[in-house]
């Protein structure tokens, strides 16, 4: 069961831990603000569940980032027409800007490393804490 919970608690870590920096960013949309250009709309499906966001590019306001191939987080299947566009900040997600209001994305994430804190703590409790002294027996009168 240890090794479950110590692989579970390093696979959560790997996957949580990069992105706190860029989820941290999203939040409070803290990089270069521009314009979002919608081109086509892309999705997929898995499980049953269609998800589609719209694809585009991206350039800063100040014109010293320009990004092709982008999704604007958040924008779904009535979001846009090809060739609307919209505000949109990059906080250095590769593939993704963000709507300037923010992203509650990084609370999965902040989840994800608590998660995986939790379970490596419970590991080391178990394999490198001491086992509890043995209580002395009181001598019967």
């Amino acid at each position: 069961m240890s090794l479950l919970l110590l692989l579970a608690g390093i696979l959560l870590f790997w996957m949580s831990v990069p992105n706190l920096g860029t989820a941290a960013r999203a939040a409070t949309t803290h990089g270069p603000r521009g314009t979002f250009t919608a081109t086509r709309l892309v999705c997929f499906g898995h499980a049953g569940h269609t998800t589609c966001e719209w694809l585009g590019t991206f350039q800063s306001d100040d014109g010293t980032v320009e990004l092709e191939g982008v999704k604007l987080y958040g924008s779904g299947r009535d979001t846009f027409e090809a060739g609307q566009t919209a505000p949109a900040v990059d906080v250095g997600n590769a593939g993704r800007v963000y709507n300037p209001t923010g992203s509650r994305a990084w609370i999965i994430t902040v989840v994800l490393a608590v998660l995986a804190y939790v379970l490596l703590a419970v590991v080391a409790r178990r394999h490198l804490m001491p086992p509890p002294l043995p209580r002395k027996r009181k001598a019967a009168p």
